[in-house]
């Protein structure tokens, strides 16, 4: 099975490893810039993004599928799905980048808002210059709260990000958006698997049960995981238990032993362990930083 071209962090990043409230803004030309305006096929497991294109174009390809770009327009590019882009020069525009988790978390209670964005969708302004600049509005604010430790900054966030995700699905329901779906079958197996780590969260199941509800064996989900982010299907699960072993640890008072019995780790111990494995401290240290 082919290797997919993963990132853990940004395109180009494979060192950060990012917290499940993560969000990053930089201008497209910045990362653009340094590659040649070329982005080559690739993934990010765990990250949301939403470029926002205001003048200048160029290609969106995903798997064997090529979108022209035209401005001034919006494309959301979901987690673990293919992308790749080509740009023109002159482009310019805005990259909005957040943790999978985040968006789930701001959207919690509009599962219809998440179905709508959870693809690649490319939204078209151009003759809606008023509706545009509206959403420029909300990115400019998203970008001060980030940039700046205002008071009540995750609250004003989720607001501006709400707004944001409303004007991008009420724009897919009145006009016609480019949709695309992956047809690629180990990305397919891949996303099914991650949402099966998700709902079985408080009763996790053995790699083989996973394999199973997806109808491949074992080896084959391996091999999966392999390809997409460069890990055992078991690695996979403990990674996503840790990132919601953070969340507790940051977010809650809970003792690491109630958080521990939380996730279904019936030794606190074990659970501490796993948890330096995989961060690099133990989960006291972790929270205290």
């Amino acid at each position: 099975m082919k290797p997919i071209l993963q990132f853990k962090g940004l395109y180009g990043d494979n060192q950060s490893s990012y917290l499940s409230e993560f969000i990053h803004f930089e201008p497209l030309e910045f990362r653009s810039k340094i590659y040649s305006w070329e982005i080559n096929q690739h993934v990010h497991s765990e990250l949301f993004q939403i470029f926002i294109i205001k003048s200048g174009n160029g290609t969106l390809v995903s798997g064997k599928n090529k979108i022209t770009i035209n401005s001034p327009s919006v494309i959301t590019i979901p987690a673990s799905i293919m992308h790749g882009f080509s740009f023109d020069p002159n482009v310019e525009g805005d990259v909005l980048t957040f943790s999978d988790s985040y968006i789930e978390n701001v959207l919690k209670e509009n599962p219809q808002l998440y179905l709508k964005l959870n693809k690649i969708n490319q939204f078209f302004f151009v003759e809606e210059t008023t509706h545009f600049n509206n959403l420029l509005y909300l990115v400019k604010n998203i970008s001060n709260e980030i940039l700046n430790e205002a008071i009540e900054r995750q609250l004003a966030l989720k607001s501006y990000f709400q707004l944001l995700f409303l004007e991008l699905y009420r724009k897919g329901l009145i006009v016609d958006n480019l949709e695309l779906q992956t047809s690629n079958r180990t990305l397919l197996y891949f996303q099914q698997f991650q949402k099966l780590i998700k709902q079985s969260m408080r009763s996790p199941l053995t790699i083989e049960e996973y394999a199973l509800k997806l109808g491949i064996t074992q080896m084959h989900l391996n091999r999966v995981c392999h390809a997409v982010v460069g890990e055992s299907a078991l690695k996979v699960v403990q990674s996503f238990m840790i990132n919601e072993a953070k969340k507790y640890l940051l977010n809650t008072s809970y003792s690491i032993s109630e958080i521990a019995y939380f996730l279904n780790f019936n030794d606190p111990a074990y659970f501490s362990r796993l948890f330096k494995k995989l961060v690099g401290v133990p989960p006291g240290e972790f929270r205290k930083s």
